[in-house]
């Protein structure tokens, strides 16, 4: 027992030495460092100085009386030495990737260390950027942190010998004095041990238990990190409270959800990690809306909750569920989910629904009551025709307004079979302007193609549906003696299709929403206008299923503007 006291009193003694001369050491190498690099900073400054009015000649005549201390580099800004105190700069290399001249062209000055090949020295450098772009380095020599290791070994020997010596005499002192109480306990008193050997039972004891202890915090702790990698990826917002309404524990995307912060700097440092710890934070300080408030009351009350709120235009539900201990209610979860799209989606199908709804329905009670007084015998034989031709001319709106559903479902799911080919659109579109001319002279409107041969990659069928759906409206919504203008063309590397027109135009409230299935901007206008409705919706698809873009401008009574433009989708110009 005296031999272990003693050697750990003399390692512990060794070890103090060897830390304190390591810091020392340390410290002095800090130190000297710091000086040189002052001392370089200031040369440099002073050569600078000296530059800017002699230029180079002033280092070569600083050079030749021997003011140099270190050694001064010139750099231009392309890395190329222009003038070394000691090397010839014409043999040297280009120094643009060294680390000093790097940080001087980027910030204005710079600082290197590097060791030499035999580790016994290392050379500091700083370099400043000169006003011409260039760079001037100064640089010098010293003892690397071995050098001065190795040159202060033998004066470090020395007093680490007296030391040792000195470390030994009061070791043996003190283990003297620390066994003697070892030596004169009463072996009748059961409760002092006799010796080191006699308090290994319970040592052993406290090992083991230990060793429990630690095995368990190391269960905690790996529980504690697979819950955090949970959590880190969640978009969904978690939120876990007591009974007493108090935050327990948080996510940082619950915070962002409720547009709340951590409160004081402990909190801040946590917040890197996915879940963090929130002190004395009432959980309805973070959002006091009434779908939060009721999911929180009614998950404390033992009863699930689904809610539904409002935040900065986004969507989000609440689920809520209360967590029970012995029977009790001892706090609640709560997980933000953001079901914005879900809920957009759903509004959009109820108004797809109610509107497809509505216009079969239309031409379908048409057909039924023209249908109905026929089969009744209650039209004359000279109206037959007449409300047969109605018959025709519902049906037709009928197998139109079923097939652009069908088209447009087609474009919705990307559902299109035909693949892309190379497409003139200018040949398109004078196809489809021929087509309209019976339309137009009917109307009394004229019909213009400008522009020429522009080719892209697409689906014919689709290309020729956006053109024609857009003239066609050019058409039909045009007064006596108007003009409906073509151009085909490209414009900044994008092939371009613009619809113009001098008809009623659009009011502006309307421009938003024209795009948007059975919108109609003037009902009753437009009641005696032939459509389904759906033509600018299938227009808008057919540009996006081409990755194209479509903008409108409208002035009600003067005409409207519709301008398609398809990117570039390959190196080659739209014109070939």
């Amino acid at each position: 027992m005296t031999k272990k006291i003693f050697t750990g009193i003399i390692a512990v003694s060794l070890i103090i030495m060897l830390c304190c001369t390591g810091l020392i050491m340390g410290v002095m190498y800090d130190y000297l460092g710091t000086q040189i690099d002052k001392e370089l900073e200031n040369e440099a400054n002073l050569v600078a100085t000296g530059m800017e009015q002699d230029g180079t000649d002033y280092l070569q005549r600083i050079e030749k009386i021997g003011s140099l201390k270190s050694r001064v580099t010139l750099v231009d800004a392309t890395g190329s030495v222009l003038y070394d105190s000691q090397a010839d700069e014409q043999t040297m290399e280009n120094h643009l990737e060294r680390e000093e001249i790097q940080q001087a062209l980027i910030s204005g000055e710079g600082h290197a260390v590097r060791e030499s090949a035999t580790m016994a020295s290392e050379t500091r450098y700083y370099a400043m950027k000169l006003a011409d772009g260039g760079v001037l380095r100064v640089s010098t020599s010293h003892y690397s942190q071995l050098g001065l290791i190795l040159d202060t070994f033998g004066m470090v020997v020395v007093i680490a010998a007296i030391l040792i010596a000195l470390s030994a005499i009061i070791s043996h002192n003190i283990t003297k004095h620390i066994v003697k109480p070892i030596n004169d306990i009463d072996l009748n008193d059961p409760d002092i041990p006799e010796n080191y050997e006699e308090m290994a039972p319970l040592l052993h004891r406290i090992r083991q238990q230990n060793l429990k202890i630690y095995r368990q915090m190391e269960n905690l702790r790996s529980r504690q990190e697979e819950f955090n990698i949970i959590t880190q990826n969640m978009r969904e917002g978690l939120l876990i409270i007591d009974s007493n309404l108090e935050v327990l524990t948080w996510n940082r995307s619950a915070l962002r959800i409720l547009g709340a912060q951590a409160e004081n700097g402990a909190v801040k440092a946590q917040a890197a990690s996915a879940v963090s710890k929130v002190s004395a934070g009432n959980v309805l300080s973070l959002n006091r809306s009434e779908p939060f408030r009721r999911a929180v009351e009614e998950s404390l009350a033992g009863e699930s909750s689904k809610q539904q709120m409002v935040i900065g235009g986004e969507t989000y539900e609440i689920l809520a569920s209360p967590a029970f201990s012995d029977g009790k209610v001892t706090g609640a979860i709560l997980i933000l989910m953001n079901v914005t799209e879900r809920e957009l989606g759903e509004q959009l199908r109820r108004e797809f629904t109610s509107n497809v709804s509505h216009e079969l329905k239309t031409p379908l009670t048409s057909i039924y009551g023209v249908s109905d007084m026929l089969a009744s015998g209650l039209v004359k034989p000279e109206d037959v025709n007449q409300f047969a031709e109605t018959i025709k001319e519902e049906s037709s709106r009928l197998i139109s307004l079923i097939d652009d559903i069908i088209q447009l479902s087609r474009l919705d799911e990307n559902y299109i079979k035909k693949e892309k080919e190379d497409v003139d659109l200018y040949l398109i579109a004078r196809d489809v302007l021929d087509r309209l001319r019976s339309k137009a002279r009917q109307a009394d409107v004229t019909l213009e193609l400008l522009g020429g041969s522009t080719m892209i990659s697409g689906v014919d069928y689709i290309l020729d549906e956006i053109v024609y759906n857009l003239c066609e409206n050019g058409v039909k919504y045009n007064r006596p003696g108007g003009k409906v203008t073509v151009t085909v063309d490209t414009e900044r590397g994008a092939c371009v299709l613009r619809v113009a027109d001098t008809g009623i135009g659009i009011p502006k409230e309307d421009l938003d929403r024209v795009f948007e299935r059975f919108y109609r901007v003037d009902k009753s206008h437009n009641r005696q206008v032939p459509g389904t409705g759906l033509g600018l919706s299938i227009v808008k698809h057919g540009v996006a299923f081409h990755g194209g873009t479509i903008s409108l401008e409208s002035n009600e009574g003067v005409g409207t503007t519709v301008t398609v433009r398809f990117e570039k989708q390959s190196n080659e110009d739209c014109n070939k």
